[in-house]
Parts: C-alpha cells; structure tokens; sequence
C-alpha cells in the first residue's frame, strides 16, 4: 500500500480542486464570493434590517461606549449594567481570550431622551462576565471559568463597583465558554433563576440552591411569562424555545412543542460563514437549519400589546431574531413562527450578531447586537487541518466537519471578516407613533408606591416591584398587598400581591383561600402552588380547597393541583388520575413521573452521572438517549441504542471517546457538527465513570458499575492523544485485539 506521504501532493491537489469548485458553484448561484464586507455605523446598519411594519429601531448605545455586549439588564432606576466579552474571539486564533480585561458597564440616561449618554466602568478587569441581575442595593453578577455568584455593592453612588461579597460558591467550570451557565432573572415565586440551578436569597445575602428536576433548563438566556413559567433555548441543540409547559421548579415534560415548520430560518444573509446550519444556494442565505439560539425574552410591554406573550430568540448565526408565538389547548403550548416563512427582525449586515433580548421599563424590546466578524468560539473555528485528516477527507470522507470549518475560515479570512471586533449595538424596538414609558425611579420610591406599580401593564415593573418589596422585607407594604390580593380587577396584579405576601410570609390565610377559588384560573393556579406549605402541614382548609379544585374545569389548575400533592410526596386524588385520558397536561405528568420512577433504581454513580448529562450531553443526545434532530439528521448517535454499551459496555473504547472525544462519520453517517468534544479537562475520572454508569443504567441494563479506576487506566495509556479519535480508528483497535 501507498503511504501518505507518497499520495499527499495528489490528494492536496483534490482538495484545493474541490474548494475551487465550491467557489464556481457559489458564483454559479449568482454570489460573487470575491469581495468584502465593509463595518457599517449604528445609522447605516440600521438601513439593512428588516423590523416589523409599524415598528422601527433607535440606537441606544454603539462603540465605544459599548463594546462586545453579550448580556444586560435594567436597575430599578432604568440604568442599564452591559457585560463586555472584550477578548471573545479577537483573532482567529483566540489569543489572550482568557485575560482578565473584560468588563460589566453601566449605562445611564441623563436627560430622559431614551439614548444612553453617560457611562462607567462598573466592574473592571474581569473574566467574561456571563449574567447580570441588579437588585436594588447589590448586583449580582458571574463570571467565565466559575459557576460562582458574587454581589458586586456601589455605595459611594458613582457608579462603580466599591466592594464585592461572594454568595455561591462552586468550584472551577473548565468547559466551554459558550457551553457555561449564562441567564439569571428574578421568578414571580422569589426565587432566583439561572440556567441550571434555581436560588432563594436568604437574609444574610447567600444563595440558597434549589436544583431543576432535570437538569440544566438552558443554554445562553432564560424568559420567564407572567405566571412564572421559564422558557429554554438550547444553542447548540438549535432549539429556539423549549420546556415551557409547566412553572419554573417542575419537571420539564418531554411533549411536542412546536408547530409543523417551526423549525425552518429565513435569513436573508448572504454570508456564507454558516457553522451548522447549512448554506441555501437556491435562495442564496443561511440557514437551512437553526444554528445558535440564544438570549430570549418574553414580550410583555403593552406598548407592542399584539406581541404580549411572545417570544424573541436571537440568531446570530443568521443575523435575526425569531418571534414565537404560543397556542395553548388542553393546558399545553405550541410554539409557531409569528412571521411564517419570514422572521420577526433580520439583516442582510454580516456583522449582525443579535445575542440577548430584554423587555425595557419603557416598554420598548432591547437588543444587544455584538456587531462583529466571528461568532464561533475557538473550539470551532479551527484554521488549519493536518494532512492526514485532509486525506481521509478527499477519499470519501466528505462530510468531515473539520475540513468544512477550515473552508469556512479561508473564507471569511478572505472576506475581511476576522478583523472586525470591539464593536457593540444595543438597539431598542420603537413602536411608530407611539411614546416609550418614562424612566422609572424605583430605587426612591416607598413601599406604597412599590405596590402600586403591581398592577403596571408592563410586565418589568411589576416584576421589579416585587423584587424589592421582598427584599427589603418591609411588612409596611402588607396591607396595601393585602388589599389588592382580596380586591383588585386586574389579574396581574392580584398574582403578584399574592406571591409578594407569601415572600413576606405575611399571606393571611383567608386571602389565599379566597384566592383558591377566584373566577380566574390563572389566580387559582398561582393560589394552588403557594398553598403547597400549608397542605405539606395537612392543614384541613386547603385540603378541602384542593379536593374541590380537582374537578376545576381548568387542565392547568388540574395540573397544578397534581403537582402539589407530588410535591410533598402524598397520593395523588383519583379524581385526577381518572381524568388523565382525557387530559392531556395530565397524561404528561403521570407520564413523566413513571419514567422518574425508573430512575430510582440507579445506582448512586448513575445518579451522578445523570445530573452531568442532564446538564452537557442531553443537548445533543436527546433526553431520552435517543439524539437531538436538527433538520433532516441527528447532532449526535442514538446511545440509548449504540453497540459500544452492551454486555456491560466497552469501557477502554467509551472511556478514549469521552476523554479524547471522536469526530468523522459513525458507519457512514454524519451526526451535527460531526465532532464529540473532549472531556478529558473537563471532568474527572470519577465524572466520566459516572456518565457511562447512567447511560449503561438507564439504557442497555448494566449490573455492574464502572470504576473510575477503569478510567484512570486509559487515561493514562493515552495520554499523548492530542486529536479526536474517529470510528475507524476505534474499530482497528478492536480488530487489532
């Protein structure tokens, strides 16, 4: 047999042939990939995307008063706090990307135009700050390479962080810095939300964790409704909007969401720098598939009032946001495209990168628009490929992802595209005709007028409101929400002065038994779920509220009474379980649990092993084992049925995957990105044992636990690998044996 060194020089040649080719197939097309893209002001920008009719875009705030914006939020006072990935992917080689050089700054509106106008430095010198949440006296804010929470304290009122205080504390997070926990938001229930860990803040200023039922909930953001339900998005699992059935704190329930062709994008970019989702030459734009979701919101302004309830999703791969519109029947939700064959806000800009949407105090959408070349962190955005990789790709291997992202790169090197960093919009959505809200000045304001703004038709001050009535722990405040949770006309307002009572511990209890049986289902749902301490003390009122109640008409007051009693681990009525076949939201519940019922029986590494999973791999291999479809292919093997786990598993080949990670085509077929990243810096032997416990456990009968000395041992047998492996490698080996 030849070498490949012998070959090189033909099968190089082959290999610039086919880019040639794939060049002359794009102009056939009618793009001419010969050219640059020039960086357009905030003013010109704006001229290239499209907004809904009726509505156009300010410019709030662009370079260099904001630079890499990732994330943001609103202080009580309507101060905007930015987080700055200063060194996210400044070259192509992501030099200096750790450097603690980033920054969280905070943006103010002086004289009430609606444009930011004076700026500081709140936090400086920082690591990739991910989430920011102001909360009146503190800001609490995390950062990359650590899940930790730090309340950051201004107290000379310049604007500048003058001392921080530690209030979580987790140990060092080594995996990806898109793959981080990124969303925090304040919940109607006075709990704080991240993306995979829910926290009450006690009073002495630490976080009190409280994990999901399953896991990490999203990936990059997190929304939440007027009833406190969170909606998900899951980037790399291109997922626009997820697991929003049920209140934050319930299981996520594993039932259709979408509505038939919801999943398709229609950008109108023509820059083909597409890591996954495909390029349309047809229609000459990407995507063909959802590449990146990220940085959602729930519209609740009632300056854009045929919007309330909706959903923004940014795209930055496609340069737009997707808006989501939900149909809810029988207690359950659809999600459909708002805008059908179209998208709610795109640009034809290569430089677009929306990343994170939030609901202003004035009623207006904000949108924080990176404005830059590179929206793929290192890990794939390789630029340069080794001979041998190149060789298997040109004899057949076609599909080989690493061969197409160092193509995509010599493109967009070319293009001009790597040089265009340090940029930053941050836009804000303006109905035409129609006057923004004023700026809110909450951080002055009493607990009287605080209470007040509970029946505010903008979603954002109602929830601020209660955040600092709770917070503050003033029982002044209980009458006046005492009288809004007996009296008020507005339901919003009534939930929220039921919810801040209970967060005051001062909700009589007449009130809530009053409230159990309020005309409105959405009161009594909210009245069921704050009853759940009183009926874990089997108190004799709410039981009868509840045996009453499980017969409402209502599937999502049923539903919640079910998850009251499975809350506190009590039997379930039979008026309700006899209801399941004619109710869907129920059948789903009582499905859910059976299948967390097998998962009892795991053994305590599995059960280890299954939060990991929840919170990495089930974004690709699916909740079920079964792998996470994106278009017409799965991103990753179905493992609930790979070969490689039977008959106890083959640990020294699942161990060099998991540690090394595997690339190429899997008998032929390509899955996702057509790489599985390395673990071996991320998680311990222990870890890695653990995961393969759950999924040997739960999917292909195991009996018997690995050790994490079995993975110590390859660990250390390959530990000069430096690539990942591929199938055919993994299958030589064996025959080797």
């Amino acid at each position: 047999m030849n070498s490949i060194l012998t070959r090189l020089p033909i099968l190089l040649l082959l290999a610039s042939l086919r880019i040639h080719l794939l060049a002359a197939d794009v102009s056939q097309h009618g793009w001419n990939p010969d050219t640059t893209f020039p960086v357009l002001s905030p003013e010109e920008a704006i001229k290239t995307i499209e907004v809904p009719k009726g509505y156009h875009l300010q410019c709030v705030a662009s370079e260099p008063m904001v630079e890499e914006p990732v994330s943001f939020a609103f202080d009580p006072n309507g101060a905007l706090y930015v987080c700055e990935w200063r060194t996210y992917m400044q070259d192509e080689f992501a030099t200096d990307q750790m450097k603690p050089v980033s920054r969280v700054v905070k943006l103010v509106d002086t004289d009430g135009d609606g444009i930011m106008d004076k700026r500081t430095v709140f936090i400086d010198n920082a690591l990739l700050p991910r989430t920011v949440l102001p909360m009146g006296d503190r800001v609490i804010v995390s950062f990359t390479g650590d899940s930790s929470y730090w309340s950051y304290f201004d107290d000379d009122k310049d604007g500048v962080s003058d001392r921080k205080e530690l209030i979580f504390k987790t140990g060092p997070d080594s995996s990806n810095i898109e793959h981080q926990r990124t969303g925090i938001l304040w919940n109607i229930d006075n709990v704080i939300a991240t993306n995979d860990v829910r926290f009450r803040l006690r009073d002495d200023g630490q976080l009190q964790p409280i994990n999901y039922p399953d896991g990490r909930f999203s990936q990059w953001g997190l929304a939440r409704d007027d009833d406190g339900r969170l909606y998900g998005t899951r980037a790399g699992g291109a997922n626009p909007a997820q697991g929003f059935q049920l209140p934050a704190g319930y299981p996520v329930l594993r039932v259709r969401e979408h509505a038939e062709g919801y999943g398709t994008p229609y950008s109108i970019c023509k820059v083909w720098d597409d890591s996954s989702g495909g390029y349309n030459f047809d229609k000459q734009h990407i995507l063909t598939n959802f590449s990146a979701c990220c940085g959602q919101t729930i519209l609740r302004s009632p300056l854009m009032p045929e919007y309330y309830g909706h959903m923004t999703t940014c795209e930055p791969v496609g340069r737009f946001i997707r808006l989501s519109r939900f149909e809810w029947k029988d207690g359950l939700a659809m999600a459909h495209n708002a805008y059908p064959q179209s998208e709610f806000i795109r640009s034809a800009d290569a430089y677009f990168r929306p990343v994170w949407t939030e609901n202003g105090p004035d009623g207006c959408l904000y949108i924080a628009d990176m404005y830059r070349g590179i929206i793929q962190e290192k890990e794939w955005f390789p630029t340069v490929v080794s001979a041998e990789i190149k060789a298997r790709y040109v004899e057949g291997y076609r599909k080989d992802k690493l061969v197409d992202w160092v193509e995509r790169y010599q493109r967009v090197k070319k293009w001009g595209m790597t040089k265009v960093v340090r940029h930053g919009r941050i836009y804000r959505l303006v109905p035409d005709g129609k006057k923004p809200g004023p700026q809110p000045r909450m951080l002055d304001e009493n607990c009287v007028q605080l209470t007040a703004h509970l029946a505010h038709p903008n979603g954002w001050w109602r929830d601020t409101a209660q955040m600092l009535l709770v917070n503050k722990h003033d029982l002044h405040a209980a009458p006046h929400l005492e009288a809004i949770a007996r009296d008020h006309s507005d339901t919003n307002a009534r939930i929220h002065a039921l919810w801040t009572l209970d967060g005051l511990t001062s909700l009589p209890k007449d009130v809530l038994l009053a409230n159990l049986k309020h005309a409105q289902p959405r009161v009594r749902r909210a009245a069921v779920q704050i009853s759940e301490s009183l009926l874990a003390k089997h108190d004799a009122e709410v039981e009868a509220a509840l045996a009453t109640l499980s017969n409402d008409p209502d599937p999502q007051v049923l539903a919640q009474v079910y998850l009251a009693y499975h809350s506190i681990k009590a039997a379930i009525p039979p008026a309700l379980t006899t209801k399941a076949p004619t109710q869907p939201l129920l059948a789903a519940l009582i499905d859910k649990d059976k299948a967390t019922a097998s998962l009892a029986e795991l053994g305590t590494s599995a059960k280890q092993g299954q939060q990991i999973y929840q919170t990495l791999c089930i974004a690709c291999h699916g909740p079920d084992g079964q792998g996470v479809k994106q278009g017409d292919k799965l991103l990753a093997p179905a493992i609930a049925q790979s070969p490689w786990f039977k008959n106890n598993g083959n640990i020294p080949t699942l161990a060099r995957i998991l540690l090394h990670g595997q690339t190429g085509p899997i008998d032929g077929v390509t899955y996702g990105e057509g790489v599985m990243l390395p673990l071996a810096q991320v998680y311990n032997d222990e870890q890695i044992a653990s995961v393969l416990n759950y999924v040997g456990e739960r999917w292909h009968r195991w009996k018997k636990p690995v050790p994490a000395k079995a993975i110590e041992s390859v660990r250390q047998a390959t530990a000069d690998r430096k690539t990942p492996w591929t199938a055919e490698e993994l299958n030589a080996r064996l025959k080797a044996k």
